[in-house]
């Protein structure tokens, strides 16, 4: 990526910003990153960011879902020092330390599911996909996994074939991964069938189902595990037709394949419950966790029935930092913290608040063709005026590039790249919201009247 003239296109103070992205550019490879605008961060509180120029801005990334109960918690800084303060680690693969036991103690209380759960523990949502994908493999002894198309399940080798984001060739290419496939989600708004799913939601669940049943009788019944995010986030922020989500685990029962609810993204109230399979009648035999887990420190987790966990042999569970100590209680305390602020209902209430909001920039501006959300997990798609077919994502990163110079972190995502991403802290306090979305308003005015140069479109690389 090149800055080269990119100050015109912008009154926003950027130069000391400037300088970090030139020297990221120059030394870090492109595979490592799909660059927005060219901010760094370094300063965040609450809902707030700052950069490296002093600018500052609301929220509504939280680095990607991570910052679920804001950034630079009290709580979780407290955890973090009191643990630094004691012990950093010490491996685990060789010892116990009493962090990660009591975190995983806590983790198997208030995960769906009455049945007796044990715990793996990683850094990444990527590395907790392998370890579920290790599990169902060991306990089934069978050897393929099945994903949907759209979804996110990471980039190491394990989960980048079940990661339907990425195109099928690049991923040939790179590393050809054997046992791994792709069926149709069943998004209402855009499906391979052509189908309204919204208009006819029965027929879309049934479609979808037969897809399922028809990829397992093309592996011979020889499939360990289906693997799927109950809200998919990257793709857009999809909710499922009524009954798919109860009815796949149905179908998992039938066939003896394990059910894993990716909640990497949804998890830890961002939907308005705690764990976003609970919104369906469902009781994963396997549940992944990441990102918020750790109140923005890096650990993950896979939570399943005791006797699918113990199927795999040691080590092969085994990282040096699982399960670090500072990680784990900050992640005890970021489950504490969400629980105590009751942050699962937050999200509903201002879940509804901003998609009433939403509905009536859309009466205005068309080009809002479909606005979806579960709590504060949303997706605004926008396409050519009234045709949800045609996605417009030039349209889209204009937006976000307005968004940013007026003070607010957006970012686009779905298969097209054309869907707002929205995802503010679950304790964004009213005003703030509302200030955010007084940008959003600005921003598409702005947009629509031709007053973002196309050219800024140039210094993105976005999804």
């Amino acid at each position: 990526m090149k800055f080269d003239g990119i100050q015109k296109y912008t009154s926003m103070n950027i130069s000391r910003n400037l300088e970090i992205a030139e020297i990221d550019e120059k030394y870090i490879p492109r595979g490592s990153s799909i660059k927005y605008y060219p901010m760094t961060p370094v300063k965040a509180k609450g809902s707030h960011l700052w950069d490296r120029d002093g600018n500052k801005y609301i929220d509504f990334l939280t680095s990607a879902a991570v910052y679920n109960i804001g950034h630079s918690h009290p709580a979780v800084l407290k955890a973090v020092k009191e643990q630094t303060d004691e012990i950093m680690n010490y491996i685990t693969g060789y010892f116990y330390q009493e962090k990660q036991a009591f975190l995983a103690k806590k983790l198997c209380e208030i995960t769906p599911g009455a049945f007796e759960k044990k715990v793996a523990f990683g850094s990444s949502g990527s590395d907790a996909n392998s370890s579920a994908i290790k599990a169902a493999r060991a306990y089934t002894g069978r050897k393929n996994i099945i994903a949907f198309m759209g979804s996110y399940h990471g980039t190491s080798y394990g989960p980048l074939g079940l990661t339907g984001m990425i195109g099928e060739e690049m991923k040939k290419c790179v590393c050809p991964l054997p046992h791994s496939s792709l069926i149709e989600f069943p998004d209402p708004s855009n499906n391979i069938w052509g189908i309204n799913g919204y208009e006819f939601p029965e027929k879309l669940k049934l479609k979808a189902l037969e897809e399922c049943r028809k990829k397992i009788r093309e592996l011979d019944g020889d499939v360990a595990a289906i693997i799927i995010e109950p809200f998919p986030g990257d793709r857009g922020a999809i909710i499922p037709p009524k009954g798919f989500m109860e009815e796949l685990k149905q179908l998992c029962e039938n066939e003896g394949i394990l059910f894993i609810a990716e909640e990497i993204q949804s998890g830890m109230g961002r939907t308005g419950k705690f764990w976003s399979i609970e919104h369906f009648d469902v009781e994963p035999d396997i549940l992944v966790a990441g990102k918020a887990l750790g109140g923005g420190m890096p650990i993950s987790a896979v939570i399943g029935k005791g006797e699918i966990m113990e199927s795999v042999p040691p080590p092969l569970y085994a990282f040096t930092h699982i399960g670090h100590s500072v990680m784990s209680n900050a992640a005890l305390a970021a489950i504490k913290v969400t629980f105590d602020e009751r942050l699962p209902e937050k999200a509903l209430a201002m879940g509804d608040s901003l998609a009433e909001q939403f509905e009536d920039l859309a009466k205005e501006y068309p080009i809002l063709t479909d606005i979806r959300h579960k709590g504060l997990l949303f997706g605004v798609e926008v396409s050519t005026p009234g045709n949800i077919s045609c996605p417009d994502r030039d349209t889209a990163l204009k937006i976000c590039w307005r968004a940013w110079e007026k003070g607010l972190i957006l970012i686009t995502f779905g298969m097209n790249g054309n869907v707002l991403r929205i995802a503010p802290p679950l304790n964004i306090d009213r005003e703030t919201a509302d200030q955010a979305m007084d940008i959003i308003r600005k921003s598409v005015k702005d947009t629509m009247e031709g007053k973002v140069p196309d050219k800024v479109v140039s210094y993105f690389h976005g999804w």
